[in-house]
């Protein structure tokens, strides 16, 4: 949606456009999946708050004053600025309804970790020793997202096992989610430079904090390290897709 931004989105919907301004968005509809998408759920949040929002006589009047208003002041070319510039001067349920909607868009835009970074520790116990309880214990924090107890436990049960990628993997997400980045990175490209079976899953990972970030350049080069037979090339895939 490259050609169109999220206001394009309301003015379209709330009748802003000119006609062949208007049939041009139309067209990019058709061939935009993502446009189309976003329009749908700005339609979809405009009808829940509209219908938790009080009419407002006084509003609607001004509303209609703009529009019979509006041809004299801006002509017959060129974009038209969106009504709800001038309703947020005079009415803050506009304002707020405008803010929320924004907010929603992009907040569903950018929130890839929440689509894609459910990631579960599982761990295979086997010789039932104090490693093992670690493990266990790690992994019951990892699971429940308390990440800041399951930093200390790995840490332990590293300096038993240094070449763990299982647990330099699950330290790396954890310590991203906590603040420590710069270690969390470090221990994930530790365990792409290795051979486990965490190799893939790790170059992931770094991809989606990328994409996170808002870093999709980055995002884009780690992905590209994830072979077609991998187990972790759909969900690759389909955030490669995203990005665009």
């Amino acid at each position: 949606m490259a050609a169109y931004n999220h206001e394009d989105i309301i003015r379209y919907e709330d009748g802003d456009m000119l006609p062949e301004e208007r049939q041009q968005f139309e067209l990019a509809l058709q061939q935009d999946a993502t446009l189309a998408a976003a329009l749908a759920q700005y339609r979809e949040v405009k009808t829940t708050l509209s219908a938790r929002l009080q009419p407002d006589p006084q509003l609607d009047a001004l509303k209609q004053t703009l529009q019979e208003q509006r041809p004299g002041h801006f002509g017959r070319t060129g974009k038209v600025v969106s009504i709800k510039k001038y309703l947020t001067a005079v009415g803050a349920v506009a304002a707020i309804l405008a803010g929320v909607l924004l907010f929603r868009f992009y907040t569903r835009d950018t929130n890839y970790m929440e689509t894609y970074g459910n990631i579960e520790m599982q761990v295979a116990v086997e010789r039932g020793n104090n490693a093992d309880s670690l493990l266990q214990s790690a992994a019951l924090y990892f699971n429940e997202k308390d990440y800041t107890k399951v930093i200390p436990l790995l840490d332990t049960y590293l300096k038993t096992d240094s070449s763990s990628q299982m647990a330099l993997y699950y330290r790396g997400i954890a310590a991203t989610h906590t603040g420590q980045t710069a270690s969390g990175l470090e221990d994930l490209k530790k365990v792409f430079e290795g051979e486990s079976i965490f190799k893939y899953d790790a170059a992931f990972y770094i991809a989606l904090y990328y994409a996170q970030q808002q870093n999709r350049k980055e995002a884009r080069v780690w992905l590209k390290l994830i072979p077609a037979d991998a187990a972790a090339a759909a969900k690759a895939a389909a955030l490669e897709k995203d990005l665009k």
